[in-house]
């Protein structure tokens, strides 16, 4: 299944840090900035078109809207700062229009460099400009050590974001891009030409995702096939059932038996 915008982790506007153990998550994109450390272990780690197994001491970076996913095969353990991009404006502005020719940091003495300013950040949640100097410290090492090109197509974080969000409230119902495009306000060819360019996919394509991801959860719950349909935002069960078998390879039907 391609990439999902994570509205939950979209939705979360403040600095994150966790650490996993054994992580792993499938294919996924959101608009905060996100960098990713492998502490021990190793992971298959994938950006964008990017794939690379990080061993102990490696990192990715993850710019808005980046599709990542992120797998353990045997032992790792990892940790993840997020980075909303409005503490981060100059930054952002500065990666505008811009992706990563290669968005991993194997370099483990400024990978260690880059770890002890999170740790000092994470000390400074009561001092507001001491974070920001800290998250500007940890971005200009990362900007130093990645290299950059620029991309094709006018990137607006703020105009994907909201793109996402609308798609995710209004998937259920009879949505397409002529509504979309008058309910945000925007010419319906350009939103068109944007989401393609941005997202790497069209518009009804990934509308179909989403009503796919939200059907098997449905599924998953006990909904019978033609709930799981309606409840998604499928306007018929043969629309439905087209869709399914192009993205999965089998029938829904099929699917359960085989789960069951």
């Amino acid at each position: 299944m391609d990439a999902i915008f994570r509205i939950e982790r979209e939705k979360q506007n403040f600095l994150f840090y966790k650490e996993y153990e054994n992580d792993s998550s499938i294919s996924g994109f959101h608009s905060h900035l996100e960098l990713y450390f492998v502490d021990d272990g190793e992971m298959d780690i994938t950006v964008n078109s990017h794939y690379r197994k990080l061993k102990k001491g490696e990192m990715c970076v993850v710019l808005s809207f980046d599709s990542h996913a992120y797998a353990t095969k045997d032992y790792s353990k990892s940790s993840v700062l997020i980075i909303p991009i409005y503490l981060c404006g100059e930054f952002t502005e500065f990666v505008k229009n811009k992706t990563t020719l290669n968005p991993f940091i194997t370099d483990k003495k400024i990978v260690s460099r880059i770890k002890r300013y999170i740790k000092l950040l994470n000390g400074t949640k009561e001092n507001e400009i001491l974070q920001k100097g800290y998250i500007y410290t940890i971005l200009g090492l990362v900007a130093e050590n990645i290299d950059f090109c620029s991309d094709s197509y006018p990137f607006d974080p703020s105009l994907s974001s909201r793109l996402l969000t609308y798609i995710y409230d209004h998937f259920r119902e009879n949505l397409t891009l002529k509504s979309l495009s008058q309910s945000l306000g925007y010419n319906e060819n350009y939103l068109s030409r944007y989401f393609s360019s941005s997202f790497k996919i069209s518009f009804s394509k990934y509308l179909s995702t989403v009503r796919l991801k939200n059907a098997l959860i449905l599924m998953h719950e006990g909904k019978s096939l033609t709930e799981a349909a309606f409840d998604s935002g499928f306007n018929s069960i043969r629309t439905f059932y087209r869709c399914f078998k192009a993205e999965f390879g089998k029938t829904p039907k099929e699917y359960m038996k085989e789960i069951k």
